[in-house]
């Protein structure tokens, strides 16, 4: 039974996406990175193997140095960073890459590896373990190491496996955006005339109120000290630290607070894309074809809002999932307003810190919102196919509403 979407998908078909790990290095291993990018863009790297990566990087250099040139800028550029080849070691004894890479990942031993020049750099369990399973896709991904110019360590994946037919047995991901309460996620998987609500969750990031609030008054004490300033920070600040802030501390302390929001929603973004992709792994597993629909916000509505940058890099990132793991994205309309079942608008009854909950006065239906929004976003992706002729999707339609005539208070809770 086929899936066939002649709709306009988000993302290109074919098109790669990337995985990226941050490997942590200690001061020791930090200095002899540096030594082999200095040695390897320097031309005296100790092996050739390593001289073969130069032209690239010489020619990166000279693209960022032109561009630089045009814009006007005089200062010296950060030096880009070196791709190397890798090697896998894999935990059976199997080796898999070129053989002829400079690094390699022992995944039985848990390390990273520089024969040539002695370094060994110990890998987390848990960075060990999403590597085993990069290695063991069907398609597997092109890997490389990036190292920068100050002894960064990342370990890059590079995949783009075709986008399979979307036949029986199906899972929905459908994703609704909101400038206020984030993202709302559900599965809804789809066999012979079935359908289940397999997963539903909301995630929001962390609230920055309180920590841009604090960020901005000690900015201003920075500039310029004053003792109401200074009785403003003393009622979200230890008594101890007020009597001694200085322009250079309330500077730090600044810096310091708008550190923990980039890091806090940075933590967000990778929590949201690794939801989505055991979501469609969990899929494949079962022999599940997957489809991710997603309901974009209003850029107009979104800007200037609390959420915009969060909400936008999260997007982004669920595109380059969506590439990488070679399934389908695909960006619809659709309300929580109206009722899931009769297409009525409903009104709004009753509100809590967390859900906002709906009626229909023509059918009777109660639902909340955003679980209301994500079963109208795949009845809508169903509905179109539908009007081209699709008669599969046609039944996944009717089994979606069975499941709601069946489960009137799925939506509600």
């Amino acid at each position: 039974m086929e899936w066939n979407h002649p709709l306009k998908e988000g993302v290109g078909v074919g098109e790669a996406g990337f995985r990226v790990w941050r490997v942590r290095v200690n001061n020791r291993n930090r200095e002899m990175l540096k030594k082999v990018f200095r040695d390897v863009t320097s031309k005296r790297a100790k092996t050739k193997g390593f001289l073969r990566y130069v032209e690239e990087w010489e020619n990166a250099l000279k693209e960022i140095l032109e561009a630089r040139a045009q814009a006007g800028r005089r200062t010296p550029p950060r030096p880009p960073p070196l791709f190397l080849l890798v090697r896998f070691i894999m935990p059976d004894g199997e080796e898999r890459g070129n053989k002829n890479a400079p690094c390699v990942i022992d995944l039985r031993k848990g390390e990273l590896r520089m024969p040539s020049y002695s370094i060994k750099i110990p890998l987390r369990p848990l960075l060990v373990r999403a590597l085993i399973e990069e290695n063991e896709l069907e398609t597997r991904p092109d890997f490389a190491l990036q190292l920068t110019a100050r002894g960064k360590l990342r370990i890059i994946a590079k995949r783009a496996p075709p986008h399979p037919q979307l036949n029986a047995p199906l899972r929905v991901i459908a994703i609704d955006e909101n400038s206020v309460h984030g993202f709302a996620v559900a599965a809804f998987d789809f066999e012979g005339r079935g359908c289940k609500l397999a997963y539903f969750e909301k995630l929001r990031p962390e609230n920055h109120g309180y920590r841009r609030l604090l960020a901005a008054l000690l900015q201003s004490f920075a500039s310029a000290q004053s003792g109401e300033q200074r009785a403003q920070l003393g009622q979200l600040l230890p008594e101890e630290l007020v009597k001694a802030l200085t322009p250079e501390l309330a500077h730090e302390l600044a810096r310091q607070a708008r550190r923990k929001e980039r890091r806090s929603n940075d933590a967000f973004v990778r929590r949201f894309a690794a939801l989505v992709r055991e979501l469609l792994r969990e899929a494949a597993k079962e022999g599940r074809a997957a489809v991710i629909l997603v309901d974009p916000i209003n850029s107009e509505t979104l800007r200037g809002t609390e959420l915009q940058g969060t909400l936008l890099r999260a997007r982004r990132a669920l595109e380059n999932l969506a590439r990488y793991e070679g399934t389908p994205y695909i960006e619809l309309r659709a309300t929580g307003k109206q009722c899931p079942h009769c297409g009525s608008w409903g009104t709004e009854v009753r509100r809590t810190m967390r859900s906002r909950i709906y009626k229909c006065w023509r059918c009777g239906t109660v639902w909340e919102r955003d679980k209301g929004a994500l079963c109208n976003l795949a009845a809508e992706y169903f509905e179109k196919l539908r009007k081209r002729g699709n008669e599969t999707a046609e039944r996944a339609l009717a089994s979606l509403k069975q499941w709601l005539k069946k489960h009137p208070k799925a939506l509600e809770y």
